[in-house]
């Protein structure tokens, strides 16, 4: 719904990448046979080694981010860093601190807001702490959202720390408990993510919003789905909690609609 409101290249550009780390995060979740799933990352790496030397790459998701990577000058080091950070799910399946999560989520959310900027035509370095923080609140609310899927799949992306620090063990967490001890924890979740998306808010004060207006609208729709999972109790075992289609869609429309009137 963000990616609609772009100009035809940037569109095809997001969707493209969107679709190649789409491919590689597939080939990591849906292949239950580890040693499998590296030999397919190490097949993904190669391919970046093709595109980048002006080869044919083996995988059609990749031939086809060739002419936005070469028209956006989207440099390898990015791609390369959210391959990484999606490998990370087969050697990671628990953090022990908040900053080991940090680097995780920079390389699967951050990193592809680095790639954006390129996309929309913003300075990378000037807009670098708006796309880190505001990918870093997104995958964040994304982990807040699905305690309880990554869960069956073998992953906690909680930090142990802060699970110690309130009391809520491993076990209640394959319980699926709800208790005291797991609302404050999910609290304090909430409050760490909803300051990484203050802190995009003030990053975003000093650019152009309008080159932002795919981000904004992410960013806002991502905003009410906290509040979602807030208002529900964190209920996130039962259901998996969305923002309705008919709400995402006046949150697009009324972002870039004020964005765009905005001196």
């Amino acid at each position: 719904m963000a990616f609609a409101i772009l100009p035809p290249p940037q569109r095809d550009a997001i969707r493209a990448v969107h679709a190649w780390s789409h491919a590689v995060d597939d080939a990591v979740d849906e292949e239950r046979d580890a040693a499998r799933a590296r030999e397919s990352v190490a097949r993904w790496r190669s391919d970046m080694d093709r595109l980048y030397a002006g080869a044919e790459p083996d995988h059609s998701e990749t031939r086809a981010l060739r002419p936005h990577v070469e028209r956006f000058r989207i440099p390898r080091q990015h791609l390369d860093e959210l391959l990484r950070g999606i490998e990370m799910d087969l050697t990671h399946a628990r953090y022990p601190t908040f900053q080991d999560l940090a680097g995780y989520c920079y390389r699967v959310a951050s990193v592809v807001g680095l790639i954006c900027l390129h996309i929309f035509g913003d300075d990378e370095e000037r807009g670098r702490s708006y796309a880190e923080n505001l990918g870093m609140a997104l995958q964040l609310t994304n982990i807040l959202r699905d305690v309880g899927s990554d869960h069956e799949r073998g992953r906690i992306y909680l930090p142990e720390e802060d699970r110690e620090r309130f009391g809520y063990t491993e076990e209640a967490l394959a319980r699926r408990e709800r208790n005291g001890a797991f609302l404050e924890l999910m609290r304090f979740q909430a409050s760490r993510a909803r300051s990484f998306f203050a802190a995009a808010d003030r990053e975003a004060d000093r650019l152009d919003r309008k080159r932002l207006v795919a981000a904004e609208i992410m960013g806002r729709v991502y905003r009410r789905l906290l509040e979602r999972i807030e208002a529900s109790g964190f209920d996130v075992f039962q259901r998996e909690i969305r923002v309705p289609r008919v709400e995402r869609v006046w949150i697009a429309a009324s972002t870039a609609v004020a964005i765009r009137a905005a001196r």
